[in-house]
């Protein structure tokens, strides 16, 4: 147990590093913490491309207008960020895209760190300190979006949580797939997809590494597929770095592949049917579906007042991963629609039947 602690520290020491390399960068350049921080979050604004101006900033950051028009002078002029104003459309934009941000670099080993402390914080899920110290490595994650992203989700108190280790593996893998997004390099590798009984070989162009519900994915570009692709960590081998260095498309943005589906499925460039999904949850999974947040769009509804059946609603662009989630609460949740939800669920019963028969 003192050799589990003392690793944990070690990891949690050197992920704070990189926090205080970010802290000393503000201190060289004259500013403040808060001032450091601010800058961070009028970056993000202006990567959503929804052209923020200072009265919206102000609101969102709570700090005066002039406090953020200082700061935007201080990005452009001193940062050398590709700030302009657009009259228009009244806010700021970025005339390029951005890749880098110019405060703090992260380098291989700062990124395998942030690899190696998320895992780190698994023991301490539901504590004061678990809460503090992933809101500091969150706003470290966001100086490099372009690579890698973490999401911190809400942590169910209700459940009990097996702490884990990290395999040199799989820290040796998540570094070699670092350095090919940092130098957009093609890599080679053998896949094991779940539906298949052995490997593939794929070659792909790495464009994002990204922590979901707990997992590690790598978001690629399969030219032979011609799609993007999320290939889960674990079921990586034998990972190959190639001479051809690929152009990275400008458009891209992690989240647009990772939010449109239910868990880590994206179903981004499948045939975009939007499926709205009703279910009825009673009982003490109706408690435990309300206290938490599943999926961006969800709306709950209480159907009693004691909240012990709720209707549960969703969009969403594909049915795997929610189908697996209605199974998962057994006869406490009833799908209300759509109606290939419920033949998917209900094909699934009967086939679990067949078993017990």
């Amino acid at each position: 147990m003192k050799e589990t602690l003392s690793n944990h520290q070690n990891i949690l020491s050197e992920a704070g590093e990189v926090a205080q390399r970010a802290g000393h960068a503000g201190q060289r350049l004259g500013m403040s913490r808060p001032a450091f921080l601010r800058v961070f979050e009028i970056h993000r604004f202006l990567q959503e491309g929804t052209y923020p101006n200072c009265n919206s900033l102000a609101k969102e950051i709570e700090v005066t207008p002039k406090t953020i028009q200082r700061d935007i002078n201080f990005m452009r002029d001193q940062l050398g960020f590709p700030l302009e104003y657009d009259p228009l459309k009244r806010g700021y934009w970025y005339t390029r895209e951005v890749n880098e941000f110019p405060l703090l670099h992260l380098s291989r080993n700062d990124l395998v760190a942030l690899f190696l402390a998320r895992h780190a914080l698994e023991p301490l899920r539901g504590t004061g300190l678990e809460r503090m110290l992933t809101e500091s490595f969150r706003k470290i994650a966001q100086a490099c979006p372009g690579e890698v992203s973490i999401q911190w989700h809400e942590l169910d108190q209700a459940f009990s949580v097996k702490a884990t280790g990290v395999l040199m593996a799989d820290v040796a893998l998540f570094g070699q797939l670092m350095d090919a997004v940092k130098s957009r390099r093609e890599v080679r590798f053998d896949y094991q997809k779940l539906t298949v009984s052995s490997p593939e070989a794929r070659r792909v162009q790495p464009y994002h590494v990204g922590q979901i519900e707990h997992g590690w994915y790598l978001l690629a570009w399969d030219g032979e597929r011609e799609a993007m692709r999320t290939f889960a960590l674990q079921r990586i081998r034998h990972l190959e770095l190639l001479e051809t260095v690929f152009v990275r498309n400008p458009q891209f943005r992690a989240e647009d592949h990772m939010g449109a589906g239910f868990g880590v499925w994206s179903y981004h460039g499948a045939d975009q049917a939007e499926y709205k999904v009703c279910i009825r949850f009673e009982g003490y999974a109706a408690r435990v579906v309300s206290e938490r947040l599943w999926h961006a769009s969800q709306e709950i509804k209480l159907l009693k007042p004691d909240g012990s059946e709720i209707e549960f609603r969703v969009k969403l662009h594909g049915l795997e991963e929610i189908t697996r989630w209605v199974l998962s609460w057994g006869s406490k949740a009833q799908v209300m629609g759509p109606d290939a939800l419920r033949e998917r669920v209900r094909g699934e019963v009967e086939q679990m039947a067949a078993h017990f028969t």
